[in-house]
């Protein structure tokens, strides 16, 4: 068994415990597991992208090489358009459509493009994926910062490689207790809008 996960975003969305969930999972469930980040300023809102190996096997990198994820999780769309390489022409992405410009395209070092220039360029590869806005289901919720969990359940329902009780119980064991409802919800939400979709 070989299953390779990236996960883009920016600083301060959460993906780095995104990440960590599922290496636990993995590592509890006997395999073996790498897990490291690539970092550019990330707590003032740079890119952040995590890589997950997990495999039964020895893993001799701990980065994804370009065209082997079987899953990339865009937690921001121009980060997501950034790496998408990265996804093999088999394996599927699950994108949040809400944009978070990053600290160099505040600062109009970097030009950000509308969403739709970044769907229609990520549809144009003819990969297989979803996009979703898990930002607004997270408003909904009532908390913006659910953003990460409602991609989290996502996960999920397009992987199987770790059962979704196991993701879910492991995320309520690294947050504080006064979360767990709000976390089960976000989780279950973002479950099923991939069921929607599909």
């Amino acid at each position: 068994m070989k299953f390779d996960l990236v996960i883009a975003g920016v600083g301060g969305q959460g993906n780095i415990l995104a990440s960590q969930v599922i290496a636990k999972c993995a590592m509890e469930a006997g395999y073996n597991v790498v897990n490291t980040e690539t970092k550019g300023a990330a707590q003032r809102g740079g890119s952040v992208l995590s890589h997950v190996r997990i495999a039964d096997g020895e893993i001799y990198s701990p980065l994804v090489p370009v065209g082997q994820a079987d899953v990339l999780l865009g937690f921001e769309p121009l980060e997501a358009l950034r790496y998408i390489n990265l996804l093999s022409k088999d394996g599927k992405f699950i994108i949040n459509t809400a944009p978070v410009p990053t600290i160099l395209a505040n600062m109009k070092v970097d030009e950000y493009p509308s969403t739709e220039q970044i769907v229609a360029t990520i549809k144009e590869k003819g990969l297989d994926g979803y996009f979703l806005d898990a930002t607004k289901a997270a408003k909904e919720l009532g908390n913006i910062l659910l953003t990460n969990v409602v991609m989290l359940g996502a996960f999920t329902a397009v992987s199987d490689v770790l059962a979704p009780e196991v993701i879910l119980a492991k995320l309520l064991t690294m947050v504080n207790e006064k979360f767990h409802e709000d976390d089960s919800r976000a989780f279950e939400l973002g479950r099923g809008m991939i069921s929607k979709e599909g």
